[in-house]
């Protein structure tokens, strides 16, 4: 898998979309709190993964 720009880009709004909606559904919703949370973790882990091969591969965050 290529990493660019636009895919760190796109997966951070992918992040910032899914957690705005687990929130919304938390708030709604208490019976699957915790299957919210762990989306949650894997989009974060999602994130940071992509943000520590691209600042590996290019040195810079963006």
């Amino acid at each position: 898998m290529y990493l660019t720009k636009t895919r760190l880009i796109v997966g951070d709004l992918f992040f910032v979309v899914g957690l705005a909606l687990v929130s919304w559904a938390i708030f709604y919703s208490k019976q699957n709190e915790l299957a919210f949370e762990l989306i949650t973790l894997v989009l974060l882990g999602r994130s940071v993964f992509f943000h520590y091969n691209w600042y590996k591969t290019t040195g810079k965050i963006y």
